[in-house]
């Protein structure tokens, strides 16, 4: 018969210094293949020690361990994995099934880290249920089914990579009389098929059923008796493992016990994936309302032309500045906006405006709004037309006439109901005839422009204000494209007519576009970072519940290295289950924002059905981007790998000796 086990001058050391403990003591072991050997001795006597080494879950202080003929002392982790799981099956005393896992699925698991396809595992799996008898009860789990059971579940996950050495820790501990009389006779059946058993054991009866019983004590093989002959088999086991790949079995293990875990601790798994729900929700929302407001900004500057420019009065930034320009310049005149018209090629109309803030009087209502003196061309370079009635000519600024054209808020809060035009409204004691109503055009930051009164420009000069001067022109140039060098021709000709003092700035439509863009960009992104650190901080929360987890389940973990896994296997497994969290966290944080901008968002940006339109009114929406859904869910999810990568590795280090006597 072939040597199948060699160990040789064992000697294994726990701790250092005084307080280090021998647990093997130059123990030196054979067992031939096909042999059954049954290990006895007291407690502390390096029984389980030594099944952990033979079973390449430990590796002894000094000694060597040959495996069918190969030394297995300097083996990678990862080669004493793939031994594991293909060439040794081990059976506990506490069966270390797993618990949120069918019996079907337990006995599959070996296969799944072996690289086994789906149908050849179910296969296999079945075949090994049915050689122990549970195939009907392939559905339960652990917890329904009697100890005696679980123990041959144990054995037919064992078996089911069809290993030559089986490796039994004290097999009936946990059973009672009968149940550990079936359980031995389907070891008695597996070794007249050739299998090599080792069992370590208390019980004088379970060892009876060996050919060979080895005593020891104190780390040592105190004597051995041989019972009966061994069964001749010279099959050994294989050099070489198989070097399946075993990454199909991190992904499909590691994405079931991911749910399976968030289903079984709902309250644990709803609470840590909040953070994650309420950042994503929040950088969804956020970027959609600011989205809502640049695309709002953008339209209400189309709808006020992008080929208009305004020129304003700039006042002197110093006392100095003031005493160069006095005696020179008089600031903008209505004839500075008459020189604009005539002798600027590029510019189509012109439209100077002064500007009031006085209160306007209905019988007894009063209303304090905003007077603009101007001409009949404000509508054509505000796009802002009359609805009702008719608009003051040329004649009626030459005569100073006393008519106004009034906006929807005025219409509103003075008169109501009635009728407007015809009527006579005042300012500053000065009666003016309404002669039209505008339509409705909203506001614009800090322009209303349904709450103005306009009036003709020379009227406003000479009865309200008594000055030449102007606040703004409003300057349309002939095209978008034709802005830039109407810029420059009025920029040149007021400098020229006011002596060279540049007491004026011209701003175009397209400048504060740009402008307001970039303040909607950073607002956005001010927006976004903010909404982030909800991520971060879910994230430090799933880090927090994972390290729980892998607490919980040390002693899972060492069932998996038992059986086969990898350090690569636990670590994607447990980085797959913090995804898990980010990525049901996603979805639904998106659900969450998509809903908030459609309600809440919308209120915000201006246009919501639920409350008064605020921020910019005449419509808009808060706007949802695909590039703004995938930025927060590819966000939370690097958040949940981020955040799992020191727990899953943390896991994947586990000691699997430590983490099956983990209680």
């Amino acid at each position: 018969m072939s040597i199948l086990i060699k160990a040789h001058d064992f000697t294994k050391i726990y701790g250092k210094g005084s307080a280090a403990v021998r647990a093997l003591q130059g123990l030196s072991l054979e067992v031939e293949s096909g042999e059954f050997v049954s290990i006895m001795g007291p407690s502390g006597s390096g029984k389980t020690t030594l099944m952990d080494i033979l079973g390449c879950l430990s590796k002894p202080t000094s000694g060597d361990y040959y495996l069918n003929g190969r030394i297995i002392n300097g083996l990678s982790d990862n080669y004493l994995s793939e031994i594991r799981n293909e060439q040794i099956g081990f059976v506990f005393q506490t069966f270390n099934l797993l618990p949120r896992t069918t019996v079907l699925g337990n006995v599959e698991l070996p296969m799944l880290y072996a690289g086994i396809d789906e149908r050849e595992r179910r296969k296999k799996a079945l075949e090994a249920l049915e050689s122990v008898g549970l195939k009907k009860r392939m559905h339960h789990y652990p917890n329904e089914i009697s100890g005696g059971e679980q123990q041959r579940v144990a054995i037919a996950r064992a078996l089911v990579n069809d290993p030559s050495i089986l490796l039994v820790d004290e097999p009936t501990g946990n059973l009672d009389s009968q149940s550990g009389k079936e359980v031995m006779g389907i070891f008695s059946r597996l070794h007249e098929q050739g299998r090599t058993i080792v069992i370590v054991t208390h019980d004088p009866e379970v060892a009876q059923y060996a050919d060979r019983i080895i005593f020891m004590r104190d780390g040592q093989i105190e004597n051995e008796k041989v019972q009966r002959n061994a069964l001749i088999n010279n099959a050994g086991v294989a050099n070489e493992v198989k070097k399946r790949t075993s990454i199909i079995g991190s992904l499909v293990s590691g994405f079931t016990s991911g749910f399976k875990g968030l289903l079984s601790n709902k309250m644990r798994t709803f609470l840590t994936i909040l953070g994650i729900v309420i950042g994503v929700a929040s950088v969804i929302g956020m970027l959609g309302v600011g989205e809502g407001a640049r695309r709002q900004v953008a339209l209400q500057l189309e709808n006020l032309g992008s080929n208009i420019l305004t020129v304003y009065y700039r006042r002197p930034e110093s006392k100095e500045e003031a005493l160069k320009w006095r005696g020179r310049s008089e600031g903008l005149t209505y004839e500075d906006a008459v020189a604009i018209g005539e002798n600027c090629s590029a510019v189509e109309t012109v439209c100077p405006q002064i500007r009031i803030s006085d209160t306007a009087k209905y019988l007894d209502k009063e209303w304090d709004t905003l007077v603009i003196g101007t001409l009949p061309e404000y509508q054509v370079v505000g796009n802002h037309w009359v609805e009702k009635g008719r608009f003051f000519g040329k004649d009626e600024i030459d005569a100073l006439a006393k008519v106004c054209v009034i906006g929807k808020t005025i219409k509103d809060e003075l008169f109501g109901d009635e009728e407007p035009i015809g009527k006579e409204i005042r300012i500053r004691n000065e009666r003016f005839t309404v002669i039209a109503i505008m339509e409705e055009k909203g506001a614009f930051f800090r322009q209303d422009f349904d709450d103005q009164i306009l009036i003709p420009i020379a009227t406003a000069q000479k009865r309200l204000t008594g000055d030449d001067r102007v606040q703004d022109i409003l300057v349309q140039a002939k095209s978008f494209e034709a802005t830039i060098e109407a810029e420059k021709q009025i920029a040149a000709l007021l400098t020229t007519r006011h002596n060279n003092v540049i007491d004026f700035t011209i701003r175009s439509r397209e400048d504060f576009r740009q402008t307001v863009e970039q303040t909607a960009q950073t607002f956005k992104l001010m927006l976004a970072g903010i909404a982030a650190i909800s991520l971060i901080v879910g994230g430090i929360g799933i880090m927090n519940i994972m390290l729980v987890t892998i607490t919980e389940r040390t002693r899972e973990i060492g069932i998996r290295k038992a059986i086969g896994a990898k350090r690569r296997d636990i670590l994607v497994q447990f980085l797959i289950e913090s995804m898990v969290l980010s990525f049901v966290g996603g979805i639904i944080g998106i659900l969450l924002g998509v809903c908030f901008s459609t309600t809440i968002g919308n209120v915000m940006v201006g246009a919501g059905t639920f409350g008064p339109r605020r921020f910019f009114s005449g419509g808009g929406q808060s706007v949802v981007t695909l590039s703004s859904v995938l930025l927060a869910f590819l966000f939370s999810v690097s958040v949940g790998i981020f955040f799992g990568i020191y727990p899953a590795s943390k896991a994947s280090k586990l000691d699997p000796v430590e983490a099956l006597r983990y209680e």
